[in-house]
């Protein structure tokens, strides 16, 4: 074995003992019943379309992985390959699931407040910064308003403050004692 090589088998984040798709019991996490359907119907359909059972399995496989990550990409951007779609080894069904999974994923972003800067255009971004900067003078403009902790803050400052002349002024008096007697008895 060489010793110069960092060898990793596992997924990231992955614990001893923990499943993604199982609970503890034994029983199929919500995700892992979706990717046990998935993978089940594209099996089904792979044996259905090859002829050799080493055929079909293997196509059920390959059906399954292209389903899970068509899945996952219409998830997270919204977006469905073509090859995907012209796929004939995939059910109409499965292919419906995916688009609608996308469809979805699309009605999300519309509806979000935020938009991301990459989708916009150069005057819909103008408008949006033209926004923010004037609403952020507008506040330090108008801001009668001191948050609590500044308050507290200048408070103590100020009370320190006060403590200190205090304390300078009974230390001048005390270290001048006996000038202050000798005027008092000479006015006295």
């Amino acid at each position: 074995m060489n010793n110069n090589e960092l060898v990793h088998h596992g997924v990231l984040g992955m614990k001893w003992g923990v499943r993604r798709y199982q609970n503890k019991d034994g029983t199929l996490t919500p995700s892992g019943k979706r990717r046990q359907s998935i993978i089940e119907s594209s099996r089904e359909e792979g044996i259905r379309v090859a002829k050799s059972k080493k055929q079909a399995q293997k196509k059920g496989e390959d059906v399954a992985s292209a389903l899970i990550t068509a899945q996952r990409k219409a998830k997270t951007t919204g977006n469905v390959d073509k090859d995907f779609l012209n796929n004939k080894n995939i059910s109409n069904k499965a292919k419906n699931k995916v688009l609608s999974s996308a469809e979805a994923t699309k009605r999300k972003a519309k509806k979000s407040t935020k938009t991301e800067t990459k989708t916009m255009s150069d005057e819909e971004l103008r408008k949006v910064v033209n926004r923010l900067q004037m609403e952020r003078q507008y506040s330090q403009l108008t801001s009668e308003s001191v948050s609590k902790g500044k308050e507290y803050t200048q408070k103590i400052i100020k009370t320190g403050t006060t403590i200190a002349a205090v304390t300078t002024t009974a230390l001048t008096i005390y270290n001048n004692a006996g000038k202050i007697k000798a005027i008092l008895e000479k006015k006295g």
